[in-house]
């Protein structure tokens, strides 16, 4: 009996310091077993109202939220399963964007809130789904950062033209360009303007011109030069860039004008610390 309880006393030292420290918040051990718990939903409502507030209060706007955790002590500490995120009519870096959907891809998610900024301690992958209009796209093309496409293409286009403004205008499946010009040597007494209307296709997550457009009152413009002013001029994508951040990768995999807005879906990377 004594030497079965030496033994028994030995497996014990031996398996109990393993067991204490095991990483109860690692990926291993929250994938390992289901974590049962009475309060996982509790918890997890809570967690749903939270970021409800929080981002109502960035964006002005309500959202539908679905979050799932692993454990109680996991989800207070900022690590959670899943969560899809959906909301309307927001504003995110004073871009109105119509309706944005956000849901998580990777099953082991780490974000530590307590820290100002916030920061993400494991990799992350979401896909999204997002909807813009004109008012989106021109309020980027507001941004001062905008005045540096125009100076590069202007650089380009002296001395035939000097760029003063850009505009869109989105009808039906079609966007339209609107380029506010001048000459650089003998300057009009008003402002031209140039339309061309385009559609736009993703080339190596970037979002290109196609099927362009312009009207024969502006002569015999080869279309492949207007496509490149287009590119150059990027309203579109610029509007996308705007919408990241410096923490997020975002990757654009398709472009469609429908119904009087722009539709884009896509990939969001967020490389954890």
């Amino acid at each position: 009996m004594k030497k079965s309880l030496i033994i028994l006393f030995l497996i014990c030292f031996t398996v109990y310091p393993a067991f204490s420290a095991v990483d109860r918040y690692s990926k291993e051990y929250l994938q390992s077993g289901k974590h049962f718990s009475i309060m996982n939903p509790i918890v997890e409502k809570i967690v749903e109202k939270g970021i409800k507030s929080a981002l109502k209060k960035e964006t002005g706007a309500k959202f539908d939220v679905r979050f799932t955790g692993y454990t109680t002590s996991s989800m207070k500490k900022g690590i959670f399963k899943f969560i899809e995120i959906f909301g309307r009519d927001l504003t995110v870096n004073n871009i109105p964007i119509q309706y944005a959907h956000l849901k998580s891809l990777s099953d082991y998610n780490y974000i530590d809130y307590t820290k100002n900024p916030i920061e993400f301690k494991s990799d992350m992958e979401f896909m999204y789904n997002m909807e813009i209009t004109d008012e989106s796209i021109n309020a980027a093309l507001n941004n001062k950062k905008y005045q540096n496409i125009l100076k590069n293409v202007n650089n380009i286009a002296y001395p035939l033209f000097v760029a003063k403004g850009v505009k869109t205008k989105i009808v039906k499946d079609k966007m339209y360009i609107v380029l506010e010009y001048n000459f650089p040597i003998v300057k009009a007494s008003k402002d031209k303007t140039f339309v061309i209307s385009s559609d736009f296709q993703v080339v190596d997550s970037k979002v290109k011109a196609k099927n362009v457009h312009l009207d024969s009152a502006y002569g015999n413009i080869p279309l492949d030069k207007v496509a490149n002013l287009i590119n150059l001029l990027n309203p579109l994508e610029f509007t996308l860039e705007l919408l990241e951040t410096k923490q997020c990768h975002g990757i654009i995999e398709n472009v469609n004008i429908f119904d009087n807005k722009v539709k884009v879906n896509g990939k969001i990377f967020v490389k954890g610390d």
